[in-house]
């Protein structure tokens, strides 16, 4: 009976993470964007680091942006994985 309560609970888990978790880099590995499940985000660039929060809206991600009244990065998640940002900022999952 155990077992029938916990698998819905993990389920239920599940559908509130945010859906991302690992590293993702660009081609020059210049800036490191270490997205967690729980809505966190450690962007590194530089030498320097910060932590932000991300929410995600179907293929879409809003990464908030720490200075006051600065509006979210908006990245398209790819069909590949990648993340598509501003500019053309193509970010990929790197294992590490």
């Amino acid at each position: 009976m155990k077992k029938l309560l916990i698998a819905p609970l993990l389920l239920a888990l599940a559908a509130c993470s945010q859906g991302l978790d690992g590293t993702y880099s660009d081609q020059l590995g210049m800036v490191d964007y270490v997205f967690a499940p729980d809505g966190t985000v450690t962007v590194q660039m530089l030498g320097t680091s910060q932590q932000t929060t991300y929410t995600r809206q179907d293929d879409t991600l809003h990464v908030v942006v720490p200075e006051a009244g600065a509006a979210p990065l908006e990245f398209s998640i790819e069909k590949d994985g990648a993340l598509l940002g501003p500019m053309g900022v193509r970010l990929v999952k790197v294992e590490r």
